[in-house]
């Protein structure tokens, strides 16, 4: 959600490379855990790569250049002697490496053996079961609250299973491996590549997708139309503020960021509020604020932040860090505003997703929300490339969102992609629109309304979302994002069309969406610096809104 320029694939990286080679210029070696800028030009396992944008490769993601096509383009073999595959430490070795002080030989080699309850399968470490699967382990009766697979019943106060009946067992401690610390690095501008060729859909979806979940699962909770902004605990030039001063038009605030800790085990969230600010008068700010009706919610992510979720232990470690964090200064829910670390496979079905962070992503969240109960709230701010960027393109980052948004579809609160910082994407209709105008704002939020092909394949339809879930995002000022800004008056022309069906331009839903749900902005802060224009005037439109 930071500021940053969306940078495109361009020839320029190619040449570079090509030049290089021709002159017999062996580039550097890539590592991992550098910071690599666009166009620079690296060997990898004896071919060369040329960076499509700038990011760094962070430890422990392996986006090596063979395996991170959006990242990094190939341009030519290597002169240089191939180098080993793959690279898991930094040459600098980071300040501080944590120890984890398990001991393996505490952990048994098998589940241990239990007695069977009459009627209930024996729990198994290779099956997989579903929520409202029910399973017999030591004498007791669990039943699976969500998706799982190795999870011992028991093992975890905040994991997949239930007790239903009988006595919990405790499991014996599992030795938790000794994890690799993620150099810290300076915040650096990121950008989203674009895929070389990004196939362009000619025809609409034959076949609308069916919409779910059917009931809402925060009803009654919010307004029927909400303005969302962020609230960040960090000067990026628009200044800081407290809570209690933000104005009261802001229905949702999400407190800006909660991340992963890099000195700490896999999957450990912190949150460290800048020393600007008392933190007995935050905690007192959120509670005059959630007096006042407004939901505050803590979110995770952003341009800098990363977790890594890559085992169940570290899923677990999630759970407890982030559910501490929550349950410390009150929030009403947590906001999933990832931007890195998100990546799809091609086995990566978005209805039976594999790839660890996703999948733990989303049994975290659920853990969470089991945790904390109904009215805890579930939000999201992904990128266009990760939502409706699969449309065109379904791999990689492009639509690597859709299965988080599919698996917690029934806990979804409101789903506000951020439309900006992307430049021009493909719409339903086979156009493609650019940001920063209205039939961007509609033509992208229509597809979460009514469904789209992954890919522009009509056998992978991805279903609608409930208008009351459906919101879009915008920056509040030219300021504060790399592009994507729109005026006041034409936001709410977007408004309408969605809405009314009026004030459209070229591009016109099939069908007005009186309940969606609202618009959301970054920042907050940046919105202070034209006395919350944002908020007050769009707060004042849904005001003015039939009920």
């Amino acid at each position: 959600m930071t500021q940053r320029t969306m940078m495109r694939r361009t020839r320029l990286a190619a040449l570079i490379g090509g030049l290089l080679l021709a002159a017999g210029v062996s580039a550097a070696t890539w590592q991992e855990g550098n910071t690599y800028s666009a166009g620079t030009v690296v060997d990898y396992n004896g071919k060369t790569y040329s960076a499509l944008v700038t990011h760094t490769a962070y430890v422990g993601t392996n986006w090596n250049p063979a395996s991170s096509p959006t990242l990094w383009k190939e341009v030519g073999t290597s002169s240089a002697t191939p180098t080993p595959a793959t690279t898991t430490t930094p040459t600098a070795t980071p300040t501080a490496t944590p120890v984890v002080t398990a001991n393996p030989t505490t952990a048994p080699t098998t589940a241990p053996t239990s007695t069977p309850v009459a009627g209930v399968a024996t729990w198994s470490s290779s099956a997989v079961y579903t929520g409202g699967q029910r399973v017999s382990y030591n004498g007791a009766v669990y039943e699976a609250s969500w998706w799982t697979q190795g999870d011992v019943p028991g093992a975890a106060q905040w994991g997949p299973w239930k007790l239903v009946s009988g006595t919990a067992v405790t499991p014996a401690p599992t030795a938790v491996p000794t994890p690799t610390a993620t150099p810290t690095a300076s915040p650096v501008a990121t950008a989203t590549a674009m895929p070389t060729a990004t196939p362009v859909v000619t025809t609409t979806p034959t076949a609308t997708p069916t919409t779910t979940p059917s009931t809402t699962p925060t009803a009654g909770l919010l307004p029927k139309h909400v303005v969302v902004g962020y609230w960040h605990n960090f000067d990026n030039g628009s200044g800081v503020i407290r809570l209690k001063d933000v104005p009261a038009e802001y229905n949702i605030i999400n407190v800006s960021f909660a991340e992963g800790d890099p000195t700490a085990a896999h999957g450990t969230a912190a949150f460290v509020l800048d020393k600007l600010f008392n933190e007995a008068e935050f905690i007192a700010d959120i509670k005059a604020k959630q007096a006042a009706g407004v939901k505050v919610q803590i979110s995770l992510g952003g341009a800098n932040g990363v977790i890594i979720l890559d085992t169940p232990a570290a899923r677990d470690t999630f759970v407890k860090t982030m559910g501490d964090i929550i349950a410390k200064y009150g929030f009403d829910g947590i906001d999933l505003d990832m931007e890195n670390n998100l990546s799809i496979t091609a086995n990566d079905d978005f209805r039976n997703p594999v790839t660890p962070q996703i999948v733990n992503i989303i049994a975290g969240t659920k853990a969470l929300k089991a945790r904390f109960g109904d009215k805890f709230m579930v939000t999201m701010a992904p990128e266009v490339n990760y939502v409706q960027g699969g449309l065109g393109y379904y791999g990689g980052t492009w639509g690597g969102y859709l299965p988080i948004i599919y698996g917690l579809r029934n806990e979804l609160t409101m789903l506000h992609v951020q439309h900006y910082n992307t430049g021009s994407v493909g719409a339903t209709d086979g156009k493609q629109y650019s940001q920063g105008t209205l039939d961007f704002q509609v033509a992208m939020t229509d597809m979460l309304l009514t469904g789209f092909n992954l890919g522009g394949d009509v056998n992978k339809p991805f279903p609608a979302l409930r208008p009351d879930q459906v919101g879009f995002g915008l920056p509040a000022t030219t300021s504060a994002a790399g592009g994507g800004y729109l005026g006041i008056a034409d936001t709410q022309k977007a408004l309408d069309c969605l809405m009314k069906l009026q004030n459209c331009g070229s591009y016109k839903p099939a069908k007005a969406q009186p309940d969606l749900r609202g618009i959301m902005t970054w920042s907050i802060n940046w919105d202070s610096k034209q006395n919350y224009d944002f908020a007050k005037k769009h707060s004042a439109y849904f005001s003015a809104y039939p009920k």
